[in-house]
């Protein structure tokens, strides 16, 4: 995929993740469905940023690097959906 591309994916999938974020309750009343949403959005906005910041990286021949990656939550405690 071409970088040009590939930065214009993950500035949609930035403004689509900060448009979803507007449906959060931070006071925790929220249905499941729209958390995983915001999830879903969040998960996939943070992949292509990574894989950006990857690319760009490669690019200037930095010395970053990882072997994998892991999102990962502990201890989530969901209230039952409306």
């Amino acid at each position: 995929m071409p970088l040009e591309e590939l930065k214009h994916k993950e500035q949609v999938l930035r403004e689509c993740f900060m448009k979803k974020l507007e449906y959060l309750n931070v006071e925790g009343d929220n249905d499941i469905c729209i958390v995983k949403m915001i999830k879903n959005y969040g998960a996939l906005w943070h992949y292509t940023h990574q894989l950006l910041l990857a690319e760009l990286d490669n690019k200037e021949a930095s010395s970053t690097s990882a072997e994998t990656m892991e999102i990962r939550a502990t201890g989530l405690k969901m209230a039952g959906g409306k």
